[in-house]
C-alpha cells in the first residue's frame, strides 16, 4: 500500500529512531527505502545494518542539495501506488499510516493526504513541544479538504497546512509533476513540490491527528546551514501565475511567494548569517504591511533588521 522513503546524509545520531518508528507502525503493509545520498560519517553502514525484510537500500555517490534526488530516486523505485516520506532526523507515531489509510478509504479518489504534526524543540536538559500552526488555527474543522487557494492564503498567513513528513500522495501525482526539483535549488524543494502537486492533484484530505514529530534542533539541518536565496517556488510561482486564468489565484500565487521569500530570508538572518537586502526579491504590490516594513528595513544593518522582525512579526514568518 504504501513506500516510505527516507533520505539520509549524515544523520547517524538519529537514523535509528527515524527507521524504528517506520517498523514500528500499526499498518505492516510497506516497504520502507533509505537512500544515503553520499554520507561520511557511517549512515549507509548504518542503514545496511537494519534487519527488516521490508527495508530496502540504495546508496547515491554525489550528496544532492535538500535531498531531492535522493527522494526522486526513492519515487523511482517506489512499488507501491502511495508515497510517504520522513526525514531521517523526525519519527511517526505509530498510528501514522494507519490514519493515512483511513483518509484515504474517505476519499478514495484523493491523490494528496496529510495528518497533523508537533514541532519538538530538543535543548540541552529538556524540550519543549508546539502543534504546528495550521492545526492551532483549523484543528476544530475535523478532516477537511484544503484546495489550492486554502494552501495560498494558509501558507501565506504563516499556517502552512502542509509538511514532508506529514504527507502522503500518489505516486502518479508526484511524477506527473516532475518529482522534487533536484539541480534546481539547495532550499524551498518541498514547499516548491507540494506547490506543484496542489495545483495539479486539486484536492487534499487533511487530518488533525498528529501522527509525526518535527524534531527541529538536529544535526546537519539545511536551514541552519544554507545562505538566503530565493529558492525553487520563485520559477514555479511564475509558471502557475502564466498557467492560471483566475486573477485572484494570481495575486494569491505572488503573496505567497512574497511570505516565502521574507521567511527564508528572516531564517538566514536568525543563524547569523547576512542575506543582504530583499529590494528586488519581493513584490512590492503583493507584500502585506509587515513585508514591506521588512522589505524596507532590509537595507539597514542586520542588527535593526532583527529588532524590526521582532517588532512587527512576532513569528509569523517562521
Amino acid at each position: 500500500m504504501f513506500s516510505v522513503i527516507i533520505p539520509i546524509y549524515n544523520k547517524f545520531p538519529h537514523l535509528q529512531r527515524s527507521v524504528d518508528s517506520v517498523v514500528s507502525q500499526d499498518f505492516v503493509d510497506f516497504e520502507l527505502i533509505l537512500v544515503d545520498d553520499g554520507s561520511t560519517d557511517g549512515s549507509y553502514e548504518k542503514a545496511l545494518s537494519f534487519e527488516d525484510d521490508r527495508i530496502k537500500v540504495f546508496q547515491r555517490n554525489t550528496p544532492g542539495p535538500g535531498g531531492y534526488a535522493a527522494r526522486n530516486l526513492g519515487i523511482a523505485e517506489a512499488t507501491y501506488e502511495w508515497i510517504a516520506f520522513l526525514d531521517a532526523d523526525d519519527a511517526w507515531k505509530p498510528d501514522h499510516l494507519t490514519t493515512f489509510l483511513s483518509l484515504i478509504k474517505n476519499k478514495p479518489d484523493i491523490s494528496i493526504v496529510s495528518t497533523s504534526w508537533t514541532d519538538v524543540f530538543d535543548g540541552k536538559d529538556s524540550s519543549k513541544s508546539f502543534d504546528s500552526a495550521y492545526h492551532r488555527k483549523h484543528q476544530t474543522k475535523g478532516v477537511h479538504e484544503i484546495d489550492l487557494k486554502s494552501f495560498l492564503v494558509n501558507s501565506r498567513d504563516g499556517f502552512p497546512p502542509f509538511w514532508t513528513g506529514a504527507l502522503g500522495i500518489r505516486k502518479s501525482l508526484l511524477q506527473s509533476v516532475s518529482g522534487f526539483p533536484e539541480g534546481r535549488c539547495k532550499r524551498g524543494g518541498d514547499v516548491d513540490t507540494w506547490l506543484r502537486a496542489i495545483y495539479w492533484g486539486k484536492l487534499a484530505l487533511w487530518s488533525p491527528q498528529k501522527t509525526v514529530i518535527y524534531h527541529r534542533d538536529s544535526v546537519n539541518m539545511v536551514t541552519k546551514t544554507q545562505v538566503f536565496e530565493l529558492g525553487c517556488e520563485a520559477d514555479t510561482v511564475k509558471m502557475l501565475a502564466n498557467e492560471t486564468k483566475s486573477p485572484v489565484i494570481k495575486s494569491l500565487l505572488f503573496q505567497f511567494l512574497n511570505a516565502r521569500v521574507v521567511s527564508r530570508w528572516l531564517q538566514t538572518l536568525r543563524v547569523g548569517q547576512k542575506p543582504g537586502s530583499l529590494w528586488g526579491k519581493t513584490k512590492w504590490r503583493h507584500l502585506n504591511f509587515k513585508g514591506r516594513v521588512i522589505t524596507f528595513v532590509s537595507i539597514f544593518p542586520p542588527e535593526l533588521t532583527a529588532k524590526a522582525y521582532r517588532f512587527l512579526s512576532r513569528g509569523k514568518y517562521n
